[in-house]
């Protein structure tokens, strides 16, 4: 009843001249406004994912998946290409898929290509969001780091699952010496000196190698073994954008593009646990199967 008196008020004023119908600034307290219900909380969902390799990885489809969608009637999920060291966005909204209603698990398949995105390391960001009955339900997620390079994408895993015997095998180089008495930085043998000090205990990144080294309490470079989450190749470099097995675990682990390994991600057709491993001849958590040589069953 409020509203329908201040409406005639408003005409009754507006008929002898005293105030302009016109409220471009929407402030009068009589301005036709949009109004929304009163959001009383938020509802986060997980937006899963799963990228497949298209034709000569000039493309990708990619499976979103959410256990439900209890909006009213549907929510339309959108993708930005998002570069994972910048956090710069060259392609927002590359693709979206319409989610109806549903109770149980839903997946949809999207697409795209990288025709003008930049080489480097990217990941794809989910978001879309419907407010209903005042809840304002969110659906958000974030794929797994994957390289684009000459506008195409590069899938670690194109021939085959790699075998032990195709592990990195980059024999000791020699590194130039240097004589730890005279103050110098560089490498003695296995050893690194920093102004003549050997490092011990630590990381450091040789600009020439380009590549990290982890020394030893000794001060020896590690190698064919782990530190925390990143593995030492032989030579002593890090392993990078790059499959190893691990005699030790008996297991395969995915080293990404900054060095630690992958967990709880896909990386072409296989998946990688929480624990680094690659699944093989189980069910993954997002519901995908995988045969006995890791590979996701189609």
């Amino acid at each position: 009843m409020n509203k329908k008196k201040l409406l005639v008020c408003a005409v009754a004023l507006s008929t002898v001249g005293v105030v302009s119908t016109i409220d471009t600034a929407g402030v009068l307290p009589f301005s036709a406004q949009t109004v929304h219900a009163e959001i009383t909380r938020t509802e986060n969902h997980e937006v899963k994912s799963k990228i497949t390799p298209g034709s000569e990885n000039g493309s990708i489809y990619v499976d979103m998946t959410v256990e439900n969608v209890p909006v009213h009637y549907h929510v339309y999920i959108y993708a930005d290409i998002v570069n994972a060291k910048t956090g710069q966005i060259p392609r927002k909204d590359t693709f979206n898929e319409r989610f109806d209603r549903s109770s149980v698990p839903i997946t949809k398949q999207g697409w795209t290509n990288f025709a003008n995105v930049p080489d480097g390391e990217y990941y794809l960001q989910f978001h879309g969001e419907d407010d209903y009955r005042s809840v304002l339900y969110k659906f958000i997620g974030k794929s797994a780091t994957f390289t684009v390079k000459d506008q195409k994408y590069v899938n670690p895993l194109d021939s085959s699952t790699p075998k032990e015997t195709e592990k990195p095998t980059a024999t000791e180089t020699s590194k130039p010496a240097t004589n730890s008495s005279s103050g110098q930085t560089g490498w003695s043998g296995s050893s690194y000196y920093k102004a003549g000090v050997k490092v011990v205990n630590q990381w450091i990144f040789d600009v020439q190698y380009n590549s990290y080294f982890y020394l030893n309490a000794s001060g020896n470079f590690v190698q064919n073994a782990w530190s925390g989450s990143y593995y030492l190749k032989s030579g002593g470099y890090m392993a990078k954008s790059e499959w190893i097995y691990d005699n030790n675990y008996q297991s395969y682990y995915y080293l990404t593009a900054e060095g630690s390994y992958a967990r709880n991600a896909w990386s072409g057709s296989y998946y990688l646990k929480s624990d680094g491993k690659m699944a093989v001849n189980e069910r993954t958590p997002d519901g995908y199967k995988v045969d006995g040589s890791g590979k996701w069953v189609r």
